[in-house]
Order: C-alpha cells, then structure tokens, then sequence
C-alpha cells in the first residue's frame, strides 16, 4: 500500500497525499474503476467527465490497465475551448490521445463540442446533450468530474472574480473573455459541478503547493474557485503529492 496522509479541510474533503506520481496514478484509477463499477451496476452506464491540462496524461494510463467496462462509459468534457476538436489547444485531443484511442468508449458516447455554430449555441447543445443522459431530470447527477486546478486557483473554465461564479440558471455556460487564452470556451457551472456524485482533483507540483493551502485550509471569505467545489451529496477527493501538500498545516 503506497504511503498515504488523511485529513479533512474545512470542505471536509477526504485528502490523499502521495511521494510521488505512480502511486498517486495508482490510487486514483483505483477509486474511479470502483465508481465505474457502482454507477453501472446502479444505472446501466458511468458518466464521467474529464478536464484538461496535466489531468489526462496523469489519470488515463493508469485506467487502461484497470477491468474496467469502457463501453459502459459516457464522457464529456467539464469544460473545453471552442476550437475545432481537432486543434491543438482542445481538451478533447488530450483526453483522445491518452485514453479515447486506446479504450472501448464508444464514439457516440462521447460529447464533443460543436463548432459549427455561436459560442452561446454550443454551450445550450453541450447543456442539451447532457441532459439527454438524464432523462427528465433538469439538474442531471453526474458520476464523477475529474478535475484540475490552476496556480491562480481556477477549476473548469471557472476563474477568480468572474461573472460565472455566481451563475445559476446555465448548466454549461459561455465564455468569451477567458483570462488564460483561448479567450472561447465552455464550462460546466456550480449547479451542475455541486450535484455531482463524486468530485476528483489531481493537483500536483510545488507550483501549486501555495494555492492549494489557500483552497484546503483558507477561510470562507470570497474562497477561490476550486473551494467552491462543495458536492451537496456527493464526495469530494483531493489527489496530492509531497510537493503540493508541503504548505498544509493540517496533515
């Protein structure tokens, strides 16, 4: 069993440290083959959504060597840039490259963004399209977000002191003036974020060991984004390493 701390932050979220990358990997892909497992025994299939970044090539290797049932698998991106999927800067060629093209998945269970039409149009398709996974629910809950944090704390296409902080009424919004380019994207929201069954953030490097602290053990006023992932029924997991958790004083 690879060396392990718990604790819980103010969130109360289940906290997992690690000495380096492979164990970390390990562990992970361990807790989604499990919810893989549960929610296909429960409903037939596992939604399971992915961010960009560093988070596919550390988390989709480890699954390929996991029995898990990918062609139960419905997947979607928990936020992406309105590019054509097969640019260089959209989430989906990651996910694609690390996992997509190796795995059972089928196609028409993946969601892409749509291109072809306004920024606004893609986000209610995005919208549309989960929903239909969910039939008769407005408020879908998903599996499982596997997401990942930048320096400046955001998660998603959520960032520091933006408007869709506060949004509640979109699922999947627009935006258009993303402070890291592309300036174009969608994102999932906090309703849809925080109904979620089971949040996962991987956050790894020294570089993020500062934010981080803010995230896990800050105060509740004006909290950065990826502290406003709070799954009102669901889990929430942090995956860390030694050099991200080196600021925590809660250990």
């Amino acid at each position: 069993m690879a060396p392990m701390m718990h604790w819980f932050s103010f969130k109360m979220a289940a906290t997992h440290c690690f000495s380096n990358e492979a164990n970390l990997q390990r562990e992970v892909c361990s807790l989604i083959a499990q919810k893989s497992s549960e929610a296909i025994k429960d409903h037939g299939f596992f939604s399971v959504g992915f961010s960009g970044g560093s988070l596919p090539k550390i988390v989709c290797p480890g699954l390929l060597s996991r029995q898990i049932d990918f062609s139960k698998w419905r997947v979607f991106l928990c936020d992406e840039r309105y590019v054509p999927i097969s640019h260089a800067d959209s989430n989906y060629q990651g996910v694609k490259q690390h996992l997509l093209d190796k795995a059972s998945v089928p196609p028409e269970e993946v969601l892409v963004i749509n291109h072809d039409i306004s920024l606004e149009e893609a986000a209610k398709d995005y919208e549309s399209r989960l929903k239909s996974w969910y039939p008769g629910s407005e408020l879908p809950s998903l599996d499982m977000l596997l997401l990942g944090m930048g320096p400046d704390g955001h998660t998603c296409s959520l960032f520091p002191g933006h408007a869709l902080l506060k949004e509640t009424s979109c699922l999947v919004a627009p935006i258009s003036d993303s402070p890291k380019p592309p300036p174009c994207r969608i994102t999932l929201t906090y309703p849809i974020i925080n109904a979620a069954k089971c949040a996962v953030f991987v956050s790894t490097g020294a570089s993020k060991a500062s934010v981080l602290q803010q995230v896990l053990e800050g105060g509740p006023e004006d909290p950065l984004p990826a502290a406003r992932v709070k799954p009102a029924q669901g889990e929430l997991h942090w995956f860390i390493d030694n050099a991200a958790a080196s600021l925590l004083k809660t250990k």
